[in-house]
């Protein structure tokens, strides 16, 4: 039997809580993540981009893309310090499809 060890790392609870919030109706495409320090704090720098596909998950998108901004995030030893939508892009013909580009900066907590 493989056991998978279960990660409790930044990246992984913002992925974790960010497809929470859409519900299912979102699809990870990539997430890249850097390490990043200030004078007083250490932390990552994370960009993700999701991608949403069919009229009701491109509305899903667009309620995320509202909220997303100020939405208060709890993970175990990390604070989301600030998260963005940075990029949209949206495919009308066929299928809709709606692609958010997110980038949010997380800070360890004492």
């Amino acid at each position: 039997m493989i056991h998978h060890t279960i990660r409790h790392d930044p990246a992984t609870a913002l992925i974790r809580a960010v497809l929470s919030l859409a519900r299912g109706d979102a699809e990870l495409e990539e997430h890249r993540g850097t390490c990043w320090a200030s004078a007083t704090f250490t932390g990552m720098r994370h960009v993700m981009r999701l991608r949403f596909n069919g009229d009701q998950a491109v509305q899903t998108a667009q309620w995320l893309a509202r909220m997303l901004p100020e939405h208060e995030f709890a993970f175990s030893g990390h604070l989301v310090a600030d998260i963005a939508i940075t990029d949209t892009h949206r495919r009308n013909e066929g299928m809709p499809i709606m692609t958010l580009v997110i980038e949010a900066l997380t800070v360890e907590a004492d």
